[in-house]
């Protein structure tokens, strides 16, 4: 320590020693009545700054001042946060419920989501927090990489945005509160008109520019190809097959167990006449039946027996996930239809007994080009209102013949007539599926121009035939490569705009179902 500094540190001392003197003679002057009624109006004091502080924090316009995220140079408000937080949670009970019914809630609204347990590791604020940041960044990200880029909002993204908006007011109006009142209730303390059309806008942006960026790149066929070999081959590559699984079974007080060996000579003696795909599955129903008739739960020896063994459209990758060595007999190289063999599965606790129905393909026929107007009917089993159906579609069939009778025409037709809100009714690369529409699309007969009224389980639809589209294996290797290359593209925006969180403005969030 040099001369200075230990002078320094002596005349600092001396400083602290004099004004604790001087605090001890304050209070020597002091009444110990005086310093009692001190106390209390101190702690008065304290209880008033207590409550400012919580009506300051509990205020619309304080959760809009204060930030809880910043992407970039974007500052997100405890407001808006509330608000993904909520459309997150709002979101995930409905899915839940939705699918599962009401007893499947995934948490009770009635209480705190920081006390229920989502894992071991998070409880459902946790998770569901996550997710609203994630949701956040996305969005922020994209309109920030948008802006910068001068890319604009549709003329039809800004009317969506107005429809929103619209129809929260109808929604607020028959709930008998104003449209703030409304979007503070159900979003959070501090949401209103104008920022909620300011997310709403920046959600349409995002959804535009994100739309832009995935279209963007043009491959050419050969691009497609060696994506396709090198990158996405286990995923659309097929076979369609029969199998079925022997295994062993261990001995129980009702019945003798089943070894391995023995569970492979059934499947061996299973195959040992197999000479089709028809043979498979008249012995597969024969051995179900059996098996049922044995079941003593199974009391109803004329219930129809279900035959699970054919699986259509089989991916390498989707076999895998059954069994990597019923794979690995699958795709070999020289597999061809017709080949029939006991395949050990990869536990060796069973054997499969299988059967090539048609050997590893990918999907080389050609989608199809079409646009329809669809005629809904909200009870199918309404004969009289399937009836009505049919006939309305019919008339719009006559009436579009009756006219120039041309695509453009159809698409007009659709545009006035369509149930559905696709612009034209028009749907392209269209693949294969079940039912009068498939069948009708992808006859082999079907000429561009074509038109007629085809039944469907929601209704009945008039249906134009444009033409052939791209192979569906090209539709679906491109529509993976897209996905990549947009997932890459989003990853280096990522990098330029940094996500930061406030703790407090992540504090102030609302929680939902309040």
């Amino acid at each position: 320590m040099s001369e200075e500094q230990d002078k320094f540190e002596k005349r600092k001392q001396e400083a602290q020693k004099r004004k604790k003197k001087l605090q001890k003679m304050q209070n020597s002057k002091i009444k110990p009545r005086t310093k009692h009624a001190l106390a209390i109006a101190g702690g008065s004091l304290a209880a008033i700054v207590l409550v400012v502080a919580l009506i300051f924090a509990n205020a619309g316009f304080t959760r809009r001042m204060v930030t809880a995220v910043e992407v970039g140079d974007k500052k997100v408000s405890a407001a808006e946060y509330s608000y993904y937080y909520i459309q997150q949670a709002i979101s995930t009970y409905n899915t839940y419920t939705q699918m599962f019914g009401s007893s499947y809630a995934p948490f009770d609204t009635g209480k705190s989501l920081d006390k229920q347990a989502y894992s071991d590791t998070q409880s459902w604020a946790d998770y569901l927090s996550a997710n609203a940041l994630s949701a956040v960044r996305g969005i922020k990200t994209l309109v920030s990489a948008a802006e910068a880029e001068g890319f604009t909002m549709s003329e039809e993204g800004t009317a969506s945005v107005e429809q929103t908006m619209q129809t929260l007011k109808t929604y607020a109006d028959s709930s008998g509160m104003t449209l703030n009142r409304y979007l503070s209730e159900v979003y959070g303390l501090g949401m209103n008109e104008d920022l909620m059309r300011q997310t709403q806008m920046e959600y349409q942006l995002a959804l535009e520019y994100e739309e832009a960026l995935r279209d963007r790149p043009e491959y050419t066929e050969e691009e497609l190809e060696d994506y396709y070999q090198n990158t996405v081959h286990d995923s659309y590559t097929y076979v369609d097959l029969r199998y079925y699984e022997f295994a062993q079974e261990e001995a129980g007080d009702d019945s003798e167990g089943k070894t391995l060996e023995e569970a492979k000579a059934e499947a061996e003696d299973f195959i040992s006449d197999i000479n089709s795909a028809t043979d498979y599955a008249r012995k597969i129903k024969v051995l179900l039946k059996a098996e049922a008739q044995a079941d003593e739960d199974e009391e109803d020896e004329d219930e129809e027996i279900t035959d699970n063994t054919e699986r259509v459209g089989v991916s390498v990758s989707s076999l895998k996930n059954v069994d990597e060595k019923l794979a690995e007999w699958a795709f070999a190289e020289g597999r061809a239809e017709g080949d029939v063999e006991v395949v050990e599965n990869e536990d060796g606790t069973g054997y499969y007994a299988v059967y090539m129905v048609k050997s590893a393909y990918r999907n080389d026929y050609n989608t199809v080009n079409m646009r329809q107007i669809y005629v809904e009917v909200e009870d199918t089993s309404d004969e009289e209102e399937m009836a009505e159906a049919k006939t309305r579609a019919e008339e719009l069939l006559s009436q579009w013949q009756d006219g120039e009778a041309t695509e453009e025409s159809f698409a007009a037709l659709a545009d006035e007539e369509s149930d559905l809100s696709v612009e034209g009714g028009l749907y392209e690369q269209m693949a294969k599926g079940e039912g009068e529409i498939t069948d009708w699309l992808f006859d082999e007969s079907r000429q561009a121009g074509d038109a007629a009224v085809l039944e469907s389980s929601g209704g009945y639809h008039v249906v134009y035939y444009i033409g052939q589209g791209d192979p569906y294996w090209m539709v679906q290797v491109e529509s993976a490569k897209r996905s990549a290359d947009y997932s890459d593209t989003y990853a280096k925006l990522e990098e330029q705009y940094p996500v930061t969180e406030h703790s407090l403005g992540m504090w102030l969030r609302s929680e939902p179902f309040r």
